[in-house]
């Protein structure tokens, strides 16, 4: 019997080093379950992305929190970018355990996607920020309060 090894998905480690380098990133939550669709647990969820665990490390440039996943367009100002998802996942999922919540939050990995022109960033960015139209959320993108893009 063999065992089966894990495929790596991630690009070279120091990738995620560069300062500057723009990732897309989406986290699901564990099993998909639509944990978002509190309304507290999503604004907890969202503020902290401007607190000092994320904000000092990374430039967050957009966001769009759907019920069971979020999309970061994100890039790293210091320290590696999966190190530093792999925490902040971890201190909000400790923070939204003191909320009831219980079991696994996110899924064990992340899917990222490094962008290479400025032209891929504001069409990833409108592309995220239209996600809960597409899936029926809201009819217009700016009705959402649970996403942001620097270019809007």
């Amino acid at each position: 019997m063999s065992i089966r090894k894990r495929k790596n998905i991630r690009l070279p480690r120091p990738i995620y080093e560069e300062a500057g380098q723009v990732f897309s990133i989406t986290i699901c939550t564990a099993n998909r379950q639509d944990i978002f669709h509190n309304h507290d647990l999503a604004t907890q969820l969202i503020d902290t992305l401007g607190s000092d665990f994320i904000a000092e490390r990374t430039d967050i440039l957009a966001y769009c929190l759907m019920p069971d996943h979020i999309h970061l367009l994100i890039a790293p100002k210091s320290g590696n970018l999966i190190d530093i998802i792999s925490a902040w996942k971890k201190f909000t999922g400790n923070l939204l355990r003191k909320s009831e919540f219980e079991g696994p939050f996110w899924q064990r990995g992340f899917y990222d996607h490094a962008l290479r022109t400025e032209e891929d960033l504001a069409k990833t960015a409108e592309y995220m920020v239209m996600n809960p139209v597409r899936s029926g959320l809201v009819v217009d993108w700016e009705e959402y309060q649970f996403s942001w893009h620097k270019w809007m």
